[in-house]
C-alpha cells in the first residue's frame, strides 16, 4: 500500500513538473512570437551618444522583445522638442542612428550579435531615393535617383540601381528596405507625388518599375516592401500629421499595380498598409481595417504585411495604444512598425511586448492570430540567406 501511494505520488510530481514546464515553454515561445511581429526605432549611434536610450534598445532585442530596428538619420522627436514643427524638424540632421558608413556597419553588426536563437533581426531604412534617403551623400553614401526619374528611364536601369543599392545596404549590415512606393504620381499630393516618391502616373509604368525595383533589392539579399495599399498617391493630406480621406480622391485603378505584381509575389517582399481612410472600401484606417488587409489575400498574397509606422498622427489622433495595436493585429498585420522618431520613448519595444501579451491573455488576440503572423515573418527571413551568396 505505500508502495502505491509512493508511486501514484511520483507520478503526480512527475506530471506537474511537466505539466509546468510545458506551460513554462509554450508561454516563452509565444513571447518569442510576439517578439518577431514587433520594430521599432532606438536613439543613439552605438558609439556612446545616447547611452542609456541606447541601452534599453539592445535589452530589447536580447530578450526578444523585438523582431527589428528601423534606422533613422533625423531625430524629429528631439527638434519638436525645441519647438520645431515636424516638417521643419524633418529637414535637419540631428542626434540619430545614421553618422558614417563606418558607424552604421559597426552599429547594425552590434545589434544583430545580440538577437536571440539566431533568429536574424531585421534592421531596416527607408532608402527610396530622391527626398526619402536615410542614407544620404553627407554620410558618405551614393545618391539614389529619386522613384519620378527612375520611372523615366528603363525598367533595367531601374533594377541595376536598386541591385546595387541593396550591395550596398548589406555590406553596411541592413537587409531591409521599406521600398518600392506603388502609389500614383499626383504631384498635389504632399506625401507622395510633392516628393517625388512615385514612379509615374501611368498604372504599367508603376508597375514595371516598381517589380524592377523590388527584384533587385531582393536578388541581391534585401527584403524589399510595395507601399502604401491600397493607394496614398492622390491623398492630399500626410497622414504623419493627421487623418487623411481619400475616399474622394481614390480610384479602383490604384489597386492595379498590388494585383499585377502580387501574382508571383516573393517571400521577401512584403507589402506596407497605409494609414489612409478609405470610406469605398472600410471606415477605419487602412492599416486597422481587415477588410482592407483581406483584400491583399484575396489577391493570393501570402507573405508578410506590415503596418505604416503607428506613431503617425493618423493613428495617434483617434486611437489608443492598446486599441491601435488590438484592431492592427486582429486586421491581419504581421508585423507593426514604432518608428519610435515622431515621439519617443526608449522602452517602446517592451511596451508593445507587453501590450500584445496582455491583449492574448485577455482573449483579445488570439494565439493563433499570433502564429500566423510568426510563420510568415520567419519565411521572410529565409531571405537574408542570400545575402552571404551576394556579398
Amino acid at each position: 500500500m505505500n508502495r502505491k501511494k509512493l508511486f501514484l505520488g511520483v507520478l503526480i510530481a512527475l506530471l506537474c513538473v511537466g505539466g509546468a514546464s510545458y506551460w513554462w515553454y509554450s508561454e516563452s515561445r509565444l513571447d518569442k512570437m510576439i517578439g518577431q511581429m514587433i520594430m521599432t526605432g532606438f536613439h543613439g549611434d552605438g558609439m556612446g551618444e545616447n547611452a542609456e536610450s541606447f541601452a534599453a534598445i539592445e535589452k530589447q532585442i536580447k530578450r526578444g522583445q523585438v523582431g527589428g530596428v528601423i534606422l533613422f538619420d533625423v531625430d524629429v522627436s528631439g527638434l519638436v522638442a525645441q519647438g520645431m514643427t515636424i516638417p521643419e524638424a524633418k529637414k535637419h540632421i540631428f542626434s540619430s542612428n545614421i553618422k558614417s558608413m563606418d558607424q552604421v556597419k559597426q552599429l547594425t553588426a552590434h545589434l544583430q550579435s545580440l538577437a536571440p536563437d539566431s533568429v536574424p533581426l531585421l534592421i531596416a531604412v527607408d532608402q527610396e531615393g530622391g527626398n526619402i534617403q536615410r542614407l544620404k551623400p553627407e554620410h558618405g553614401f551614393a545618391p539614389i535617383p529619386s522613384a519620378k526619374e527612375l520611372g523615366m528611364g528603363t525598367p533595367q536601369q531601374t533594377y541595376t540601381i536598386a541591385y546595387d543599392l541593396a550591395k550596398r545596404l548589406t555590406d553596411l549590415g541592413i537587409n531591409t528596405n521599406w521600398a518600392p512606393v506603388l502609389d500614383v504620381h499626383n504631384p498635389d499630393s504632399p506625401a507622395i507625388g510633392g516628393l517625388e516618391r512615385a514612379f509615374s502616373d501611368s498604372v504599367p509604368v508603376i508597375i514595371t518599375h516598381g517589380g524592377a525595383f523590388a527584384r533587385g533589392l531582393n536578388d541581391a539579399g534585401v527584403i524589399s516592401s510595395f507601399k502604401h495599399f491600397p493607394g496614398h498617391g492622390n491623398a492630399v493630406g500626410d497622414s504623419h500629421f493627421g487623418v487623411t480621406d481619400v475616399t474622394n480622391t481614390w480610384t479602383e485603378s490604384e489597386l492595379e499595380p498590388y494585383r499585377e505584381l502580387l501574382k508571383d509575389a516573393s517571400p521577401c517582399t512584403a507589402v506596407m498598409v497605409a494609414h489612409v481612410i478609405n470610406a469605398k472600401i472600410d471606415t477605419l484606417p487602412a492599416s486597422l481595417s481587415a477588410k482592407t488587409i483581406q483584400m491583399l489575400r484575396d489577391m493570393g498574397f501570402n507573405g508578410a504585411i506590415v503596418s505604416d509606422d503607428m506613431d503617425m498622427g493618423a493613428i495617434v489622433e483617434q486611437f489608443g495604444f492598446e486599441e491601435a495595436i488590438e484592431k492592427a493585429i486582429n486586421a491581419g498585420n504581421d508585423i507593426l512598425i514604432f518608428g519610435n522618431n515622431l515621439s519617443y520613448d526608449k522602452d517602446k519595444g517592451e511596451k508593445v511586448h507587453k501590450t500584445i501579451r496582455k491583449l492574448v491573455r485577455e482573449g483579445k488576440v488570439k494565439k493563433s492570430r499570433i502564429k500566423e503572423s510568426y510563420k510568415r515573418i520567419m519565411e521572410m527571413k529565409k531571405c537574408l540567406e542570400k545575402q552571404d551568396r551576394v556579398k
